[in-house]
């Protein structure tokens, strides 16, 4: 599937009338159940949190916006993979294991400062991508 559904959209559910009933409303409403679950979000609109995968320096972002990051060992993120232009992450530490690096140093993670993130736990950071790079939109220090 190509691009990202981002943002908020509306459904319009069919009009009553001969060919609309209680059972073409939840298979309608089944199918797009489905079809968001497969984007990673719900009807209710909240979003479901990933987790990315242990000691991984480029963690993919295809499936989602919110993660979380534990790691058992010293881990340094200095990209991610799979990011879409416009897209925004949060990522949520669980450790103390984590450093983000800056681009500064290398990689296409511009933080606040130009200097390294090093995480705690419960440390939350919000990035955004160009299509290219990611820039530092918000962090809460925990």
């Amino acid at each position: 599937m190509a691009g990202r559904l981002g943002g908020k959209f509306t459904v319009r559910w069919p009009t009553p009338g001969p060919r609309y009933d209680a059972l073409n409303e939840a298979v309608f409403r089944n199918d797009l159940e489905r079809l968001l679950d497969r984007l990673g979000s719900t009807l209710s609109g909240a979003q479901r949190i990933q987790a990315f995968a242990d000691a991984d320096a480029t963690p993919s972002v295809a499936n989602g916006d919110v993660f979380t990051v534990t790691n058992t060992g010293a881990t340094t993120i200095t990209a991610f993979d799979d990011g879409q232009e416009g897209q925004q992450i949060t990522l949520i530490f669980k450790d103390g294991n984590t450093t983000v690096q800056d681009a500064s140093i290398g990689g296409v993670i511009q933080l606040a400062g130009g200097a390294n993130f090093a995480a705690t736990a419960d440390d939350v950071l919000v990035l955004i991508t160009d299509g290219t790079n990611w820039y530092e939109v918000s962090r809460s220090v925990n």
